[in-house]
């Protein structure tokens, strides 16, 4: 199909739509690109695989959502937009970077020689989300297909329009001269080279009024988030509340200058349900369950668990023979912190506490290592089946290196990356769902609930960190990585 073909074809679908909107009453501030509605088109042509088999495979718009993009679209009477940063931040869950990559495809498709920039913090990021939304809806409608050729992360259209997916490189995309930007999760770009490209990739005067920049995002964490957090104060904070035409009265959808921001805070969705979100609660933290799911700002730190969760875990112990294999956790601090052992053994899905032993240094002196290696060597492996010891390498890596050199035990090396990371969420996970069992151990209990964790970007991710500075949770690090090697290494 040819350029002359397709355009017919796309202007006799939003014909259609329109004149069918119209026998139903007048459409209010209808958004047109050379003639073409923004809305019928993409409830038309931007196909989804949840819409196959329907009669109409293209992806549907809420009525918020059609409103939201009208005044998006909206031009003054020299044909300029109206606005030249759109802020779009809804709740998970609300297809907002579907309808960001159906405005892209949309305004290629009717720009010739165009360049669109899709950018996230990586390039996995800015691939996985919006670009493949587009590459997506291109290879289910053969119709958009056939004007499209895809070369790894960009994509050539019939009219020479380029739509690319690029990482944050400052130095790279100095200069620009785009004729559409779209920042896909905002609230992540956290880096002075996301501060810095934010910077560079600015609109160029030559395209002022003809070009948008367009960010698809829900809420960060307060203070964590450089370049959201002041958009947020003067398109949201400082901006007039907008009454859209068709649109719910409670929208929450602001104007500051040339500065659109949509920042919804409930669900609108049907599939957005009450049985979802009491699934997500008991999955999340509460911080994240409200920042993701209510779109509101939060710290990135809050309570590990609550002390009732820990408390419940309490529970009988089966009867462990010399032969039971046990995995130990080993974490210490610095001068004022102190050296934590915690020992576990696990039958089926439960983790059980064996022991919880603590060595504390003299006030302001640094840790005697010498005394927890000797008990070691001399006490755990041969009162218990130790099979291997985790650790953090940060203080005890000469330990370590000596212990596994005598062959005492195997010891394994727990990064604070990704491996802590994990174990950590696994932790909360178990406690929450009652898969640790303890005997009640007060030191260990101090330590648990002494721990805040600190968001890590994922929903799989969280840290183990302190409340307070003077509080201590070294034993509680230790149960991380020991619980998260028992089920790793699958013994029982």
């Amino acid at each position: 199909m040819n350029n002359a073909m397709f355009d017919a074809a796309v202007r006799r679908t939003a014909t259609r739509l329109r004149q069918q909107r119209t026998a139903d009453g007048p459409a209010a501030n209808v958004a047109t690109w050379n003639g073409q509605d923004v809305i019928d088109w993409i409830q038309a042509e931007f196909y989804i695989p949840e819409m196959k088999g329907a009669a109409n495979p293209a992806m549907p718009l809420a009525p918020y959502q059609q409103a939201v993009l009208r005044e998006a679209h909206r031009r003054d009477a020299s044909s300029r937009f109206a606005y030249d940063l759109v802020l779009w931040s809804d709740i998970k869950k609300s297809i907002k970077s579907s309808i960001a990559a159906a405005v892209i495809l949309f305004r290629a498709l009717h720009t010739s020689y165009g360049s669109f920039k899709i950018v996230a913090n990586d390039l996995k990021q800015a691939d996985s989300r919006v670009f493949y939304y587009i590459r997506r809806a291109l290879e289910l409608n053969p119709a958009l297909g056939n004007q499209a050729v895809l070369r790894n992360y960009r994509i050539t259209l019939a009219n020479r329009s380029v739509i690319e997916a690029i990482p944050v490189d400052p130095k790279g995309e100095a200069g620009g001269n785009d004729d559409f930007i779209e920042w896909t999760e905002l609230h992540a770009s956290e880096s002075r080279a996301a501060a810095a490209m934010w910077s560079e990739m600015t609109i160029s005067p030559t395209k002022h009024g003809y070009s948008q920049r367009w960010i698809d995002t829900y809420a960060g964490h307060s203070g964590e988030a450089p370049i959201l957090e002041p958009l947020y104060e003067v398109a949201v904070t400082q901006g007039q509340r907008l009454t859209l035409p068709d649109a719910p009265d409670d929208l929450e959808v602001y104007a500051n200058g040339s500065m659109l921001a949509l920042w919804n805070t409930r669900p609108r969705l049907p599939w957005q349900t009450t049985e979802y979100y009491a699934s997500e609660a008991r999955a999340l933290p509460p911080n994240e369950f409200a920042r993701m799911h209510r779109n509101q700002w939060t710290t990135s730190e809050d309570v590990f668990v609550p002390a009732e969760w820990w408390d419940a875990c309490r529970g009988e112990y089966p009867e462990f023979t010399p032969d039971t294999p046990v995995v130990m956790g080993m974490d210490a601090g610095v001068s004022n912190d102190c050296f934590a052992l915690v020992g576990v053994s696990r039958i089926g899905d439960k983790v059980y506490v064996r022991f919880c032993r603590i060595w504390r240094p003299a006030l302001g002196a640094p840790i005697d290592f010498a005394e927890p290696e000797r008990a070691i060597r001399d006490e755990f492996v041969k009162q218990y089946n130790v099979v291997q010891i985790a650790y953090d390498p940060y203080q005890l890596h000469d330990m370590a290196m000596r212990l596994r050199r005598d062959g005492i035990v195997w010891m394994y090396e727990f990064t604070q990356m990704k491996p802590r990371l994990e174990a950590d969420k696994a932790l909360h996970d178990c406690i929450r769902d009652r898969r640790i069992v303890h005997s009640g151990d007060p030191t260990l209990r101090e330590h648990v609930t002494n721990a805040n964790s600190k968001s890590e970007g994922d929903i799989d991710k969280l840290r183990i960190v302190k409340r307070a500075d003077h509080l201590k949770i070294d034993a509680c690090v230790a149960l991380s990585m020991a619980n998260s090697e028992a089920r790793r290494l699958q013994i029982a």
